[in-house]
């Protein structure tokens, strides 16, 4: 976060006593909590590093339930200080999960996001319109809980695939959905699991593939 050419750790979770996000700059091999860094406490919690506003560091989404309930933020990298950027609305989760991913090809990170919100299991995309971000409606995805996202280009088309893993409240599921900005976001398609678990890496996987 503080491009020293080293990576730091982001940490999020529930102490026993109290919910804490932190911050831990590495110095070498070793780490050292960055106390000037102010972020809201969080446990079931995701968070995500990315330069969603193309200024050259990497901000923060954070994402999971706090004493005020479930939260979405965004907190903007300033010279290695960060800021909350109060001008983006996103819809509050908690047993949720968090990424950037520039989907629409346009060279600005958007974010996709899922999770327990006030209205129920939300898998929502925000599309970045240049700094700010609007949902994009047209997408229609499976609300989850307990959950992992994941932007990934399974089928080497050049276009970000998203997948999600988690709770509908009556069966767990893991879906891909394609990708194809030319014709149209995101076409769901069918693979089969033993027992779906939370995990978010597309590293390793065969899919045998329905189209719906």
């Amino acid at each position: 976060y503080d491009n020293d050419g080293d990576l730091d750790i982001l940490l999020t979770g529930d102490t026993g006593i109290t919910r804490i996000s932190k911050v831990y700059r590495n110095t070498g091999g070793s780490f050292s909590e960055d106390t000037d860094i102010n972020l809201t406490g969080v446990d079931n919690s995701s968070v995500a590093f990315g330069d969603y506003d193309n200024d050259g560091d990497l901000d923060i989404l954070l994402t999971g339930d706090s004493t005020g309930g479930g939260i979405a933020k965004i907190y903007r990298n300033t010279e290695g200080s960060f800021s909350e950027d109060t001008g983006i609305n996103l819809t509050g989760v908690d047993n949720s999960s968090a990424a950037f991913g520039d989907y629409d090809n346009d060279g600005n990170l958007d974010i996709l996001i899922t999770g327990y919100s006030s209205s129920g299991r939300i898998a929502k995309v925000y599309r970045n319109t240049g700094g700010n971000f609007s949902e994009d409606t047209g997408i229609n995805f499976t609300g989850i809980d307990n959950s992992s996202a994941a932007f990934g280009d399974y089928d080497n088309d050049g276009d970000l695939d998203i997948l999600l893993i988690g709770d509908t409240g009556s069966v767990k599921i893991s879906k891909v959905y394609q990708n194809n900005i030319n014709i149209s976001y995101f076409k769901h398609i069918t693979f089969r699991t033993n027992k779906p678990e939370r995990s978010r890496h597309w590293s390793g996987c065969t899919f045998n593939v329905v189209c719906e």
